[in-house]
């Protein structure tokens, strides 16, 4: 049975489980709460992080290991980074790590490669099921949780990519949108009060 809820995107976050796919989806991908779960999870052991949108804040990782470890510099190499700057990249690595067992899997912003116009929307689409069924895949062993943001208008002929997505993970946490507040009707003065 699928699970949605929201979450609050400065929750803390907690150890995935393997046996299924955990989406998280909010306006920046979740990528803060990405980086903060793979921050913990390093803590542990190796953790794979497979960035398709260029959104790995690798400081900010550190700098939530100072909170966690009086040894950074050595949790931070449990940390594989890759980047992933197209579809076809992205169903490569998904490939090699599908033979590894037991280290999470995390994938910020999936669907950020398969927006790409210069491939086909056909070719996109299958190229999205190969990665999905390799993310099943390695998520039978390992915990994987992958990210992904609302898609743009631009993008509307691959709106099914994320709907077969949602489909396919086992929870799906949507980020609880704060708007921001609205700013008071005040005048700044040109000229400094003097």
């Amino acid at each position: 049975m699928k699970r949605t809820q929201t979450f609050d995107s400065g929750a803390s976050a907690s150890l995935p489980y393997a046996g299924g796919l955990l989406l998280i989806f909010g306006a920046h991908g979740g990528a803060p709460l990405m980086l903060d779960l793979a921050a913990r999870l390093s803590v542990c052991g190796p953790v794979r992080l497979l960035d398709c949108g260029n959104r790995s804040n690798m400081y900010r990782v550190a700098r939530t290991l100072r909170t966690l470890t009086a040894d950074p510099v050595t949790v931070l190499r449990q940390i594989q980074l890759s980047r992933a700057f197209t579809c076809y990249q992205v169903v490569t690595l998904l490939e090699k790590i599908a033979s590894g067992k037991g280290t999470p899997v995390l994938v910020l912003d999936l669907l950020a490669t398969f927006m790409d116009e210069s491939v086909q929307a056909s070719e996109s689409s299958q190229l999205f099921e190969r990665a999905l069924q390799c993310l099943l895949a390695i998520s039978a062993h390992s915990p994987v949780v992958v990210s992904a943001r609302p898609l743009l208008l631009l993008s509307a002929p691959r709106f099914g990519l994320l709907e077969q997505l949602k489909r396919a993970a086992s929870e799906v946490w949507e980020e609880d949108e704060v708007l921001p507040s609205r700013a008071t009707d005040v005048q700044l003065s040109l000229l400094a009060d003097y």
